[in-house]
């Protein structure tokens, strides 16, 4: 099985057809895709969220639903229920949250009262946490609030903007809250700001000095053939 598992795709940028992103993913050896499915309190694009699991269904793969929560302010409460909501609507196997600097700069208990409310509606639905690449550089955000939750941690590890983001450092920070064994990181596959994308060699690498975890990559859109090929070797 390819230690390189999965891939987010985004509707905000233009909703892809579900049968040609899902079948691309496959054909690269990937096993799930994660899709957008909200904006704060808002559930996105309802009907796109049955396509994509009726074309996933289809090809033996898992869906996920993840969304940013936050902007402009925290909203706890109605943002859990939205994920729920999300959830439901796209008949999802998995969630990713992604809460940044909105939850980490709030002078409220917005991850314990999030985390609080969306276990009430979910129970142990599996649930990764997605926010920035290592919390020794965030330490203001309540990480210990999602760990114990039960939220897997999901860390930003784009080596590709900070070399201080390379995976193996991430996951060394995330596994002070988060169960090791059920870390995930997320590879940046794009160019942003300037930083261009990690020359293949090394993307590959930082994936090889990591022993017993899966990886996924951001995003569909910006990720390029020869990565996913380059990634999906590893084994």
């Amino acid at each position: 099985m390819a230690r390189v598992s999965g891939l987010w795709v985004y509707q905000r940028f233009g909703r892809p057809d579900a049968d040609a992103v899902t079948a691309k993913a496959q054909s690269h050896g990937l096993q799930w895709v994660t899709v957008e499915a909200v904006e704060g309190t808002q559930v996105l694009g309802r009907a796109w969220l049955g396509e994509m699991r009726r074309a996933t269904r289809e090809r033996g793969m898992r869906l996920g639903v993840h969304g940013f929560v936050g902007r402009p302010t925290p909203r706890p409460l109605p943002e859990a229920n939205a994920f729920a909501t999300a959830i439901d609507v796209a008949r999802a196997d998995f969630a990713i949250v992604n809460a940044e600097i909105q939850y980490e700069t709030s002078p409220t208990p917005d991850s314990r009262d999030f985390t609080r409310r969306y276990r009430a509606l979910k129970g142990d639905f599996p649930t990764y946490f997605s926010s920035f690449g290592r919390p020794e550089f965030h330490g203001r955000l309540n990480w210990a609030a999602w760990g114990n939750a039960g939220f897997w941690g999901m860390p930003q590890a784009y080596e590709n903007l900070n070399p201080k983001l390379k995976p193996s450092l991430c996951i060394a920070d995330w596994a002070r809250f988060f169960d090791r064994a059920e870390i995930r990181p997320t590879l940046g596959c794009f160019a942003e700001n300037g930083k261009p994308r990690l020359p293949l060699a090394r993307l590959s690498a930082s994936v090889r000095e990591v022993t017993g975890l899966r990886f996924n990559v951001y995003r569909h859109g910006t990720v390029t053939d020869a990565e996913l090929q380059a990634l999906s070797q590893l084994t």
